[in-house]
């Protein structure tokens, strides 16, 4: 034991280097399985063409065109191929301590189970161009030719390299972190046998990565079987040492030899979603529900997110659901990296909930792949509504839960349509479709009693502190009540209450995430309804969202005017603190008329003022069409931006 515990010493520098290579942040949901699968047929087919001179490609065939039917494995592929070229790369510049780092900070999204596997493919797949090589260079001119100019050993034998224990020793150890990565969701962190065993993860994959590319650089050049021998007898003492560690792990957790293996061969997923209906994904569901009895007869919002859900999007709700009056019930599908499974954020999120929670390892892959192909499910939150027939009424009722509460119920598109018929007539570019009740509890008596409100948001305290004084010096000189509330900014950082002013209403954290997220949903409603181009000159409320989320996801200072029950004026932060601090320029307007009067004098310093905006948009199962720019009139350029914090 003593050898192989040696085997994985590493310096403390080097460790450290190590772990900065890696992310908690892992955002790759791959059937590794297959993949592991796929590995295991090139292995066996390089060796099989070498000894036998045939070809026994024909499952492999299968897997392959299996695999790549699935999303999700194209940027593994990706990486496979990155990785690939690095190791091809390796062989001539022959740095391999370097070269296993930039393999580390390339798979730096994945779990270190991953690492490994994702490695060993890619070096499967030099492996297979290598064996094409080799068995075709006697009798192919060009594979001949480009065997000579790679510089490969013409005593290049795979039939050796299995007979030397070496695919046998990678395949062993690519298994034992598959099964580790089934083994991780069922037992908790905090054991004594986990923590044990991810402590030496990292040393593991630096040095599984470091002997493939050893592996890799010998097989280019003359062949050392001697080095071969010891480098396959390294990967298999520390596969020793993972399956000491697995053991531990499956005894602690009291885990049945086979159940941490997979439910489902991943070649089996495509055939049983194309066969899958909605009433079978329905009951795969509910089989999955210890009380799903109570589900019976009833309209079910099918919450579906990962666990990085936010805290603010369960409260609000949280008090939606508590004031619906029983009309529908909710079950949260929690779609999580099993691999990479954290108990406690699951735990603290199921906490928070007032409705039923599946077990996340519970819930079967082909529901996963139906999730996500069919409800189109990526990473944002959804809520996939199901009538008590069993039919999907909407496949994202979180949009119309966001903008018009529970009014919304049964959540149909005719629903929809009619709210916002209802709207539209009034022109209703109001306080009362931003703000209501559950934000702002007196909100109704400040439209009913005309007072003026300012919503206004930024985080420059300099632009806050000047402008709220000159709002409050227009309030009193014109006689009006006055109300000023600080809403932030749509993602970017946002000031704390004790950084304003007492007589500023400061909003906590959900409120402002409700009245932001709010906007956002108005413009996916509108888009929804194709209230992009056709209409976009009349539809006052697209144009007026657009423009608060686009001052907001900027961080950009912004503020809106209301009084009354009339419509809103909106505008950024430079143009709203020229109007507050020009007021002696439109002190006629008073009263009731205070509103009208900032209008006018925006309207006529504006005419010359060309500003244009950014708009950013989650991207909610489908991807936004074409939007108009409300300053400008134009077609807005659209981008795709990925971004892991978006608070940053």
């Amino acid at each position: 034991m003593a050898a192989t515990t040696q085997t994985l010493s590493i310096s403390t520098e080097l460790s450290q280097q190590i772990l900065n290579t890696h992310t908690s942040l892992q955002t790759h949901q791959v059937d590794l399985q297959h993949l592991v699968k796929l590995i295991e047929s090139i292995f066996e087919n390089a060796a099989a063409a070498a000894s036998k001179g045939i070809d026994q490609y024909a499952k492999l065939n299968n897997m392959i065109s299996s695999l790549q039917t699935f999303d999700e494995m194209r940027q593994a592929l990706d990486d496979i191929r990155s990785i690939s070229c690095e190791i091809s790369c390796n062989l001539t510049a022959g740095n391999v301590d370097e070269t296993t780092m930039v393999l580390l900070r390339r798979l730096r999204n994945y779990s270190w189970n991953a690492k490994v596997i994702l490695a060993m493919a890619a070096f499967a797949t030099s492996i297979g161009e290598l064996s094409m090589l080799v068995k075709h260079r006697n009798t192919d001119p060009i594979a001949k030719t480009i065997d000579i100019l790679k510089g490969h050993s013409s005593t290049l034998d795979f039939t050796m390299l299995e007979n030397l224990g070496l695919f046998n020793a990678m395949m062993e150890v690519v298994n034992t972190n598959l099964a580790f990565m089934g083994t991780i969701s069922k037992i908790p962190k905090e054991s004594a046998s986990m923590e044990g065993a991810v402590a030496c993860f990292p040393a593991v994959t630096y040095k599984i990565l470091r002997i493939v590319l050893q592996i890799a650089s010998i097989l280019s050049k003359t062949v050392d079987h001697n080095e071969l021998i010891r480098l396959a007898k390294e990967v298999s003492d520390i596969n020793i040492i993972l399956q000491e560690k697995l053991e531990l792990c499956k005894k602690e957790g009291k885990i049945a030899p086979y159940q941490y293996q997979y439910q489902y061969q991943y070649e089996d997923v495509a055939k049983r979603i194309s066969k899958l209906s909605i009433s079978e994904v329905i009951d795969k569901i509910k089989m999955k529900i210890q009380d799903s009895e109570n589900l019976r007869n009833r309209h079910v919002l099918y919450l579906i997110s990962d666990l990085d859900i936010s805290m603010e999007e369960i409260k609000v709700l949280s008090s939606l659901y508590q004031r619906n009056d029983e009309k529908y019930k909710i079950v949260w599908l929690p779609i999580v990296d099993l691999s990479t499974y954290d108990a406690k954020r699951f735990s603290d999120l199921k906490q928070l909930m007032k409705w039923t929670v599946v077990e996340p390892f519970s819930i079967e892959l082909d529901v996963i792949e139906y999730i996500k192909k069919e409800w189109h499910f990526i990473k944002k939150a959804i809520a996939v509504s199901v009538n008590p027939g069993g039919e999907v009424t909407c496949q994202n009722a979180l949009v119309m839960l966001w903008t018009w509460g529970n009014v919304a119920f049964p959540f149909s598109d005719k629903t929809e349509q009619d709210l916002w018929n209802r709207i539209d007539e009034q022109n209703g570019w109001k306080l009362n479709l931003l703000l209501d009740e559950q934000i702002i509890p007196d909100i109704s008596s400040w439209i009913e009693t005309r007072t003026f409100v300012c919503l206004f948001g930024g985080g420059d305290i300099s632009w806050i502190r000047e402008f709220t004084d000159k709002v409050k010096y227009a309030a009193y000189a014109a006689g009006v009540s006055l109300k000023l509330v600080y809403m932030g900014n749509n993602k970017s950082k946002r000031l704390a209450r004790n950084e304003l002013s007492r007589e500023i209403n400061f909003l906590e954290s959900e409120y402002q995430w409700q009245f932001w997220t709010r906007l956002e949903s108005i413009l996916h409603s509108k888009i929804r309804y194709g209230k992009t181009v056709t209409s976009y000159k009349t539809d006052r409320v697209m144009q007026e969202a657009l423009r608060v989320v686009g001052y907001g996801g900027t961080g950009e200072a912004w503020a809106m005017f209301s009084m009354g029950p009339g419509a809103m004026v909106t505008t950024n932060g430079e143009m709203a603190l020229t109007i507050m601090s020009n007021y002696e320029n439109w002190k006629q307007e008073t009263g009731i008329r205070f509103l009208e009067g900032l209008k006018n004098y925006k309207g006529v310093i504006s005419r010359d003022v060309h500003g244009c905006i950014n708009v950013h948009l989650p991207v909610l199962g489908q991807i936004p069409g074409i939007m108009i720019c409300p300053e400008c009139s134009k077609v807005m350029e659209m981008f795709y931006t990925y971004s892991c914090c978006p608070s940053n």
